[in-house]
């Protein structure tokens, strides 16, 4: 019954904490924090932070491939040609 007790409150403090973010695409600029953080800003609403285990570098091609999604979702940016998830989305 702990088990089952414990696994619900991490369940919702994991959901708690998931962000989600729309018109994503209509972003207009990309700037690198550090090799896995990225900020999108410019366009309608608040700037977006996206964290990815997705390796970002000054040379980078990055495009954002769903408009709308939250933290931990998958198929989420394109970064020079590969496909990758996003960890953790932040409205800034």
């Amino acid at each position: 019954m702990k088990t089952k007790i414990l696994s619900l409150v991490l369940l919702l403090s994991v959901a708690a904490h998931a962000d989600c973010v729309i018109n994503a695409r209509s972003k207009t600029k990309v700037t690198i924090v550090d090799s896995h953080t990225i900020i999108l800003s410019g366009g309608i609403g608040p700037d977006i932070m996206i964290k990815s285990w997705a390796f970002f570098n000054r040379f980078s091609e990055i495009t954002v491939l769903k408009d709308s999604f939250c933290s931990y979702e998958s198929d989420v940016l394109l970064v020079d040609g590969q496909v990758e998830d996003v960890n953790q989305v932040t409205k800034l």
